[in-house]
């Protein structure tokens, strides 16, 4: 099987875990944004408006047949890249010396190629949380294509560039880092006095604690251009924002700078269990899918 076709597959199941584990906490996060509200506020009008639990996970159908397809185009692109600067790389010494940048590279161009595709998502997502729509996720695509044309469903892509780029070279760079750290001190302390090799549950627990906390520094500085994207995909009439700066000055004169920060909380809180299910997926799929290449 074909390294790409193995990081496309491992990367879309691994997108459907951690979509699974937070999409609750994204639609608490999407209300927080969008209407200002705390916490506590945000999850008795999803309760209310919806008529139950139910409303925690609206919207997560359209999300979950695409999420996978995303998160299977991040790691494909990821290690494509990362593949080919290594191979590209003179000597062993320099790909050694060179692999933390490459992997910083290949996540920044992974994350600006997953961008194009997932605005879309994102706005019908977040009309659908947010009940600025109601109806099916096909039929609110359509909406948004006749009413505001091709503009409306790549609405807030800016902040979303801003949001996702660069911060996906901090998320694979962390993750990676964080991985030859945990796996260095436990081969020190277990393997060379004992022999036991690196695997199972312990594997499991670095691959989990190394995806969390990729997951937490890559969102920690983003946040208010996430709450800009949510604001401007939310509003329904194009001229309400009419650019992300537009939007920024218009927030903080209404609510204040903090309402920049609006929905942090859930975001850092939410980064740690949805990255390590993304990962425990990603990298239990690509070990199957790597087992299966090697028999041929």
């Amino acid at each position: 099987m074909n390294p790409v076709l193995c990081d496309f597959i491992a990367g879309s199941f691994g997108g459907a875990c951690g979509l699974l584990v937070g999409h609750p906490m994204d639609t608490i996060k999407a209300w927080q944004q969008n209407s200002n509200y705390g916490m506590g506020s945000a999850m008795y009008n999803i309760i209310i408006r919806n008529n139950g639990l139910r409303g925690f996970y609206r919207g997560m159908y359209f999300p979950l047949l695409s999420n996978g397809a995303l998160n299977s185009v991040v790691f494909a692109v990821y290690g494509s890249h990362l593949r080919y600067l290594q191979k590209h790389t003179r000597s062993d010494r320099l790909r050694k010396a060179y692999w933390r940048k490459h992997v910083f590279f290949a996540g920044s161009m992974a994350g600006l190629a997953q961008v194009f595709l997932a605005c879309p998502i994102e706005v019908v997502k977040v009309r659908l949380q947010t009940l600025s729509f109601i109806g099916h996720p096909w039929a609110c695509l359509k909406d948004i294509f006749r009413r505001e044309g091709f503009s409306g469903i790549y609405r807030g892509i800016t902040p979303m560039m801003f949001r996702d780029v660069l911060p996906y070279g901090v998320y694979m760079y962390v993750y990676e880092y964080m991985l030859e750290i945990e796996e260095r001190l436990h081969r020190l302390s277990k393997e060379r006095l004992t022999g036991v090799p690196v695997g199972g549950a312990l594997q499991a627990s670095l691959i989990a604690t190394a995806g969390a906390v990729a997951g937490v520094a890559s969102w920690m500085f983003i946040v208010p251009f996430d709450v800009v994207k949510t604001v401007m995909q939310a509003e329904t009439d194009p001229t309400v924002h009419k650019s992300m700066m537009h939007c920024f000055r218009s927030m903080v004169k209404k609510h204040g700078w903090r309402s920049l920060f609006r929905g942090s909380l859930v975001i850092i809180a939410r980064a740690a269990p949805v990255n390590s299910a993304t990962f425990l997926g990603y990298e239990y799929c690509l070990e199957k899918c790597q087992h299966l290449l090697d028999e041929k």
